[in-house]
C-alpha cells in the first residue's frame, strides 16, 4: 500500500452514504481514494467499472501505482470464502427469454433482500470476489421445490419466485429458485444441473 493511500482520509459523509447503500467499507474507501474523494456517483462508477479487478486501497489506476489483480490465493489468504448465487429456472413453463430474465431478476433481488440484514458479512465477501452468479435449468416446479427444501435443510438461504400472472404464465406458477452459499455447498445441491 502506498504512503499516499496510508494517509488518505475519506470524506465521512460520502463514505457513510456508500456504506448505507450496502457497499463494503474497504471497497468504499478504495473507490473514494481512486476517484479523488469527490462524489458518491464517481465512487459507484469506479466500483461498477472495476468489478472484475478488485484491488487493495492505493492500487487503483488513478493512484499511478498500477492495478493488481486479486487471485484465488489472495482471497484465501484474506480468509474470504468463495460465495455463489445460483438461479434455477423452471423449464417446463417454456418462458420466453425476456420473461426468464425478469423472473431471474425477481429471484436475485428477493434472495438478496431476504439476506440483507442477517447475512451482511457473507454478502460483502460475495461482492468483494465479483458476485458470482449462474443460471441453471430445472425440470419443473416439483424439482425446484425439492432443491429448495434440500438447500434449507443444509442451512443455505433460498428463495422461490411465483409469477403474478400478468403476462405469459398462470398466476402462482413457480418460475425460479435462487440459493446462495459457499460455492462447494451450493454445488452439492445444483452441481449436476445444466447451464441455461
Amino acid at each position: 500500500m502506498s504512503e499516499e493511500a496510508d494517509k488518505f482520509v475519506p470524506d465521512k459523509d460520502l463514505l457513510a452514504a456508500l456504506i448505507q447503500m450496502g457497499i463494503n467499507e474497504n471497497l468504499a474507501k478504495e473507490a473514494l481514494f481512486c476517484t479523488g474523494n469527490k462524489s458518491v456517483d464517481d465512487a459507484i462508477n469506479y466500483i461498477v467499472n472495476n468489478k472484475d479487478e478488485r484491488n487493495e486501497l492505493g492500487r487503483c489506476e488513478d493512484s499511478g501505482k498500477g492495478m493488481q489483480d486479486s487471485s484465488d490465493a489472495d482471497w484465501e489468504d484474506q480468509g474470504l470464502a468463495n460465495y455463489k448465487m445460483v438461479h434455477v429456472v423452471n423449464c417446463s413453463l417454456k418462458m420466453k427469454t425476456g420473461k426468464i430474465a425478469a423472473q431471474v431478476g425477481h429471484a436475485c433481488l428477493g434472495l438478496y433482500r431476504s439476506m440483507f440484514k442477517e447475512n451482511q458479512e457473507e454478502l460483502n465477501q460475495w461482492e468483494e470476489l465479483g458476485e458470482k452468479k449462474v443460471v441453471l435449468k430445472g425440470n419443473d416446479a416439483e424439482h425446484l421445490k425439492q432443491l429448495y427444501h434440500k438447500a434449507i435443510s443444509e442451512g443455505l438461504p433460498a428463495y422461490l419466485v411465483r409469477d403474478a400472472g400478468h403476462t405469459q404464465i398462470a398466476s402462482g406458477s413457480l418460475t425460479v429458485l435462487s440459493l446462495f452459499g459457499i460455492e462447494e455447498h451450493v454445488e452439492n445441491i445444483t452441481g449436476k444441473l445444466p447451464l441455461l
